[in-house]
């Protein structure tokens, strides 16, 4: 007959591993995205559980199918092709000065390290995807066994996609968006901003100025609005209205660096204008 200290043991080891299996599996699955990133490359938008969400296979298709984000259902995970279309190479300077490389998602997408696909590979196994392993031909993409006994403490996230509709991926093709967008009011003002950069970039001003503005005819509150503003008015030496717009920027958004530099480059301008100078600070880039 067994010890009963031994026992006694046994269920407390027991115990922890499905307590742990909980907290990993279950623990911030709940935790739902707020934003989107339409890609039109692909004709797919993208959204990821918020960072640190931790989910077994089963748990992050479950998590995608019942996913109803900016009010569009039909979400996924992605397929291991799908998710090769939405990587790319970053560059890391490491502390030894070398360099090296690791993927990361395109548009800003924020997931954890270790993502799922739906693609299987043979009787249960699944695709899963590591950014934080360094590039390297396939590496990043492993091939999990979804029977192990150690699935339930997987720390892999969700990665959801879907097919944008004609009319949603012509907005997207118009606007270009270069990260998530918390909706469709905003990828629709993210349109004229496109415009607005275009121009900035080629010294337009003024045009780059009423196309900023007509974003905000689409979204009154939207920070980066304001900033095309800002940048504009800096163009046209109009200092005055460039500062009350890079302020109006870090109201809306007190965290807004960009607007934080824009905002201290327009009051070196101003203050060079009034000495009869030009400003020695570079204007901002617009990309």
């Amino acid at each position: 007959m067994p010890d009963s200290k031994y026992c006694l043991r046994a269920l407390l080891v027991l115990l922890c591993l499905a307590a742990l299996g909980t907290q990993f599996s279950r623990g911030e699955s709940s935790k739902v995205p707020t934003s989107w990133w339409p890609d039109p490359s692909t004709g797919l938008m993208w959204a990821g559980s918020s960072p640190g969400s931790k989910m077994n296979w089963k748990e992050a298709n479950e998590y995608c199918s019942a996913l109803q984000l900016g009010g569009y259902p039909g979400w996924r995970l992605p397929t291991l092709d799908e998710v090769k279309s939405a990587i790319y190479a970053r560059e890391v300077v490491l502390n030894n000065g070398d360099t090296a490389y690791y993927w990361d998602f395109k548009g800003g997408i924020s997931v954890g390290s270790s993502t799922w696909t739906s693609t299987l590979d043979g009787d249960q196994k699944a695709w899963g995807f590591e950014s934080d392993y360094p590039l390297s031909g396939m590496a990043g993409f492993f091939s999990i066994n979804l029977s192990g006994r150690w699935m339930g403490l997987m720390i892999y996230s969700a990665l959801c996609t879907r097919s944008m509709e004609a009319g949603l991926l012509q907005i997207a093709k118009d606007a270009q968006a270069s990260g998530p967008v918390p909706d469709l009011v905003t990828l629709k003002a993210s349109v004229p901003l496109a415009k607005a950069r275009f121009a900035y970039q080629a010294g337009r001003f003024q045009e780059s100025l009423t196309e900023s503005k007509n974003a905000l005819l689409i979204k009154p509150d939207l920070a980066y609005a304001y900033w095309g503003i800002g940048v504009s008015y800096g163009g046209l030496g109009q200092w005055d209205l460039a500062i009350t717009n890079f302020e109006t920027a870090l109201k809306i958004d007190k965290n807004y660096g960009q607007a934080k530099d824009s905002l201290k480059w327009a009051k070196e301008g101003q203050k060079a204008a009034k000495n009869g100078k030009s400003p020695k600070a570079q204007s901002p880039q617009w990309n």
